[in-house]
């Protein structure tokens, strides 16, 4: 396999921290967008010890100054079009070339009916899920060039909707049929396009959120993980336009 620079959007939350400690040890250039403030890292996610989380250039072995960057950090808001164009243009500047997009960041709302959803909260989530995703995919795609791989995550809730969390619900919804209009735009090219909808991811903050709760039946972040990379793969060459599936024991 040659050279691969991905972007990982969450890349400093739980999930996207294992995604991008993966695609570094398989010797890949990442980009990670460092939210202003953490309002788009991943709902129920934090930064393990020893992730990158400042701004600037992180090499494989920082005592070479010519050595590629292994990962480069910029600030951007993702819900902010030239903040997404400003990074994309940085990730060309330093690296040349941008061949997979995985796009994890988003929160997450709940709790509320439809009739008691504001207006507020139901912006937010299609701004943090769909509308982050939206134009990532927007700007990137036009450089992926010869190979291309794009991950969306979806939830759960987007393939079986349940009451009280219905702002988030849509906008992950949008996220599997942005996947699909982008599998018809895409496809007889070298770009896929496939979104991974999970459970409830087995993490410290999940825990912490729901004591008491069963977590033998949540998902284990390295189970996401290599799903994702398998769909970034060139093996997964022919596996484009899904949704797939890792609700666990649900």
């Amino acid at each position: 396999m040659s050279y691969r620079v991905a972007i990982v959007t969450g890349g400093t939350g739980a999930l996207g921290s294992v995604v991008v400690a993966e695609f570094v040890r398989k010797g890949m250039g990442v980009g990670i967008p460092v939210a202003p403030g953490g309002e788009l890292a991943q709902a129920g996610e934090r930064r393990p010890e020893g992730s990158p989380s400042q701004s600037g250039v992180h090499r494989a072995d920082p005592s070479i100054s010519g050595s590629p960057p292994s990962v480069l950090c910029l600030p951007a808001d993702l819900r902010r079009e030239e903040d997404v164009t400003e990074f994309v243009r940085a990730m060309m500047k330093e690296f040349g070339r941008i061949d997979i997009l995985v796009n994890i960041a988003g929160g997450y709302a709940g709790g509320n009916s439809i009739q008691e959803t504001s207006v507020a909260e139901w912006d937010a989530m299609m701004e943090m899920n769909l509308k982050t995703a939206f134009l990532m995919c927007r700007r990137v795609i036009p450089f992926m060039n010869g190979f291309g791989r794009i991950v969306n995550i979806a939830a759960m809730p987007a393939l079986l909707p349940a009451p009280r969390r219905g702002a988030y619900t849509v906008s992950k919804a949008g996220i599997v049929t942005l996947t699909e209009v982008i599998h018809q735009e895409v496809k007889g090219s070298a770009i896929t396009v496939n979104a991974v909808a999970p459970s409830i991811l087995l993490t410290e903050a999940n825990r912490a959120s729901m004591p008491g709760a069963d977590t033998s039946k949540w998902v284990p972040l390295p189970e996401v993980a290599s799903l994702i990379l398998y769909l970034c793969s060139d093996e997964a060459r022919s596996v484009s336009g899904n949704t797939i599936r890792i609700f666990g024991g649900v």
